[in-house]
């Protein structure tokens, strides 16, 4: 009997095959080199955006409060766009309704126009933070413009510390919260330089959208941790948010959670 071997036999043209069957043509060895070129090439853009795009070291270091503590029973709540001539007074008295004070974000335009209704902020208890001087977005701002759009408030929230005899009872506040969040690499390395904190938030309804108190409510508590920071609108229009607080308020208690204010620096 013919003994058939034990592995295909090699024929011309690169085919292999065994006694008997038809021949199979063996796969052909596949190039990789184009691989390595791509994943090189891959490589080089990832650390080429991440050179560009990667903030200073000094930025990196920046102060910033996105939140306060998540192990502390506490939430606070902030309203940017004060003063307003007639809903920062409706704030202020569902605010001693509710029995809780909070931190504003002060417009150096508004402090000009309305300083009477700042002075009265902080002598029932509540603190200020700078919210620019004429509310741009700072990202579509000339640097030579930072100075007065971030600066010049610190210096009105001074003079109003100054008239309300509170400027000995807290230290000056270094709170910055730019408009709509806007900001840039520019920005930061200005904050930074003149030894700011960024106030962040970790609660944001939309309430800039003028949304009935229920909504606001609703999105408020839906979201709702120990250490938020649950940024709220002064301003035009803002006749619901007026209307919420003391029923966030209320629910923020029900869960044991304490309002407090913001850090000052």
């Amino acid at each position: 009997m013919e003994q058939l071997p034990s592995t295909p036999a090699q024929v011309s043209g690169g085919a292999s095959t065994w006694p008997g069957s038809a021949p199979v043509e063996a796969a052909p060895r596949r190039a990789v080199w184009w691989r390595w070129v791509a994943w090189l090439g891959l490589s080089g853009l990832i650390w080429a955006g991440y050179f560009s795009w990667r903030p200073p070291q000094p930025m990196l270091e920046m102060r910033h409060i996105e939140h306060l503590s998540r192990d502390m029973p506490e939430v606070a709540i902030t309203f940017d766009d004060a003063p307003h001539p007639v809903i920062t007074p409706l704030l202020l008295a569902s605010l001693r309704r509710a029995g809780v004070k909070a931190t504003f974000f002060v417009i150096g335009q508004g402090l000009k126009r309305y300083p009477e209704l700042a002075r009265r902020l902080l002598l029932e208890g509540h603190e200020l933070g700078n919210h620019s001087q004429n509310h741009h977005n700072l990202s579509t701002v000339e640097r030579s413009a930072f100075a007065e759009e971030v600066l010049h408030p610190f210096g009105g929230i001074a003079d109003v510390r100054r008239l309300s005899g509170a400027e000995n009872l807290t230290p000056q506040t270094r709170l910055f919260r730019p408009p709509g969040g806007g900001m840039d690499r520019d920005v930061m390395e200005f904050l930074w330089r003149n030894k700011l904190t960024l106030a962040w938030w970790s609660n944001n309804v939309g309430d800039w959208a003028r949304p009935p108190a229920w909504k606001i409510f609703n999105g408020v508590e839906a979201h709702m941790r120990p250490g938020d920071i649950i940024l709220l609108h002064d301003g035009l229009g803002a006749y619901g948010t007026a209307q919420a607080i003391p029923i966030i308020v209320r629910e923020a208690h029900d869960q044991g959670l304490q309002c407090v204010l913001m850090p000052q620096q």
